[in-house]
């Protein structure tokens, strides 16, 4: 889900280990932390500059931003990708989120506290406790990596971002293939209703639009949209065709003009079981798979760039297509 304006926050930002989770009471919140840390990688790990693999029972964020003046009667919305486990953010002292789980994203609208063209600091506290119930994943629940359990990750281990929306604007699509009649479902939820808005959404492939639809967006939360995609430009995605269409998704007021609007992609495909066999498409696919920790030493959960995250999907392909003599397909950057 992209759209045209958004700032990336990572980089530097200021950071310091609260190893007895005190540091509230002792003021962390609001003044400058003693050490620095690249975001979005976590301490534990050596692209971060801390490279401290002890457990870690809390950890501070700080970092200074400009809203950019160009986001004027816009609102603004703080994003992280995630942050591992129990994270608390404040926005200039004022606490905008509180959130648990280490690996899913959430979101802060900061509008009635930041103001464009000014300075905002944000600050973040996340917890990880030794002892906590919690899932972890591959995380080792003792100090060195054990079996298949590797360093723990703590705090922020992807994307930090900031991003303009309009007052009334669209959340995430979510998008269900139907191939049995050769269409996509779009649920769309809206931030709000106006009178007169409508939700269009356009299918596109490389040789330009496949099909479009449009529903009134003044009633429901949540309009949902039924795009039948034409039988001549039907492509089915198969593990040897992985095709995406192109889907965008636009907020129009009473006279027709952008509101808002989002960039994203689907794939037209079933799955489906009969007995023992896995079907994509109805037909029957023989699953030779290959393990993927998703792991990189030197930067743990988080691929270190994304070069090396293609890479891990082009050597995951080359094995698992080897042994079959497939020849497998680059992924879609």
């Amino acid at each position: 889900m992209v759209r045209d304006r958004w700032l990336n926050l990572n980089g530097t930002w200021e950071f310091e280990i609260d190893q007895g989770d005190s540091g509230f009471e002792r003021g962390l919140r609001t003044r400058v932390l003693s050490d620095r840390i690249t975001v979005p990688f976590a301490p534990e790990s050596e692209a971060s500059g801390v490279g401290n693999p002890d457990f870690l029972e809390a950890v501070w964020y700080r970092r200074e931003v400009t809203i950019p003046a160009e986001w004027a009667q816009m609102r603004v919305l703080l994003h992280f990708g995630a942050v591992d486990h129990d994270a608390t953010v404040w926005v200039d002292d004022v606490e905008v989120a509180r959130h648990r789980g280490g690996f899913s994203p959430f979101t802060a609208d900061l509008s009635d506290v930041v103001t464009p063209g000014e300075s905002a600091t944000i600050v973040v506290r996340a917890r990880d406790p030794r002892e906590a119930r919690q899932a972890r994943g591959k995380q080792a629940t003792w100090y060195a990596n054990t079996h298949c359990n590797y360093t723990r990750t703590t705090g922020i281990w992807q994307t930090v971002w900031l991003e303009p929306v309009p007052h009334v604007h669209l959340r995430r699509p979510r998008i269900t293939p139907n191939v049995a009649s050769s269409s996509l479902t779009v649920v769309t939820p809206l931030s709000a209703n106006r009178a007169g808005h409508t939700v269009r959404v356009l299918v596109r492939d490389a040789h330009g639009e496949v099909a479009g639809a449009t529903v009134a967006a003044d009633l429901d939360l949540a309009p949902s949209l039924h795009v039948a995609i034409p039988a001549d430009r039907v492509r089915l995605w198969t593990t040897r065709d992985p095709h995406l269409y192109d889907v965008r998704v636009e907020l129009l007021d009473g006279d027709e003009q952008l509101v808002d609007g989002v960039d994203c992609y689907a794939g037209l495909r079933s799955v489906s079981i009969d007995g023992k066999s896995l079907r994509i498409n109805g037909e029957p696919v023989f699953q030779r798979l290959v393990l993927d920790q998703g792991y990189w030493p030197e930067s743990l959960m988080t691929a270190p760039s994304d070069e090396a995250l293609v890479r891990d999907i082009e050597l995951s392909l080359a094995r698992s297509t080897a042994a079959s003599g497939g020849t497998p397909r680059p992924p879609r950057a």
